[in-house]
């Protein structure tokens, strides 16, 4: 069952204190860097899809471009307001309280040169018609990045985050994991399955990444607060993050797409 926004708004607090760890800032880290390989123009229109509390549309912003976010969540969304006043690019971001399945109606005409999906497949149902709707959205030549808990990740998450060699067994091939700060049930998919998708609606990929892919399985959480670790942690990832075949059991994927 997809988590809906009341799960986003109770437990906002929890998702909150998660995004300030390191490993979370290099997810982001990894893959704003991942995504400015492909970008030329300017300045841009760009569409942030279930975009949260705003950390990838404040960066993208304080870079000269115009970031519409759209998100369900009145919590996230009351963070944005507060973190784009902070960063004072409040005249540069723009929100809608909405879920993404209405995406056409927000916005009915071609407008943007990027969107950014990240951390939304696993909880959108139908997601071949989310990346239609995005493709009728994108200007020719616009660029999509699509980011994602990775399905061949789950056994080891279950492996080495959760130490339960049963469960990593179990979930062999599987395609649903639990979601530990909504506790809810969510979809997974590869990256392969998503270019795939990105494909059929006119996109055509064109990079993919691993994000994340020694650090969930390294250690222990309380070794990697410590920033001299994180620092090689880090610089680990950089290197791993476009080499085959590390990147296919990473625990995100990312991939870039550019419509035709």
């Amino acid at each position: 069952m997809p988590v809906g926004p009341a799960e986003f708004d109770n437990r906002f607090s929890n998702w909150n204190k998660e995004v300030d760890l390191p490993w979370q800032k290099l997810k982001y880290k990894l893959s704003q860097a991942n995504l400015e390989r492909h970008l030329s123009q300017n300045q841009m229109q760009i569409l942030d899809a279930g975009g949260g509390n705003g950390i990838d549309a404040i960066t993208l912003a304080k870079q000269g471009h115009f970031v519409d976010i759209v998100d369900y969540s009145q919590e996230m969304l009351a963070d944005v307001h507060r973190r784009i006043e902070e960063a004072n690019v409040s005249k540069r971001v723009a929100t809608y309280l909405d879920d993404v399945k209405n995406i056409l109606a927000l916005f009915p005409d071609t407008r943007f040169d990027l969107i950014l999906c990240h951390n939304v497949l696993q909880y959108v149902d139908d997601i071949p018609r989310l990346f239609r709707n995005f493709s009728k959205l994108l200007k020719p030549k616009g660029i999509i990045s699509v980011l994602s808990v990775n399905r061949y990740s789950i056994p080891y998450h279950a492996a080495f985050i959760d130490t339960d060699l049963d469960q990593a067994f179990a979930k062999l091939d599987a395609r649903k994991s639990q979601t530990k700060i909504f506790d809810n049930e969510m979809e997974n998919y590869s990256a392969e399955e998503t270019k795939e998708m990105l494909a059929n609606a006119g996109i055509i990929p064109e990079g993919d990444y691993g994000i994340r892919c020694i650090c969930d399985y390294w250690g222990d959480n309380e070794r990697k607060l410590d920033p001299a670790i994180f620092e090689k942690i880090e610089r680990l990832e950089f290197g791993l993050t476009n080499l085959y075949p590390y990147k296919l059991l990473a625990r995100y994927f990312q991939i870039i797409g550019r419509k035709v």
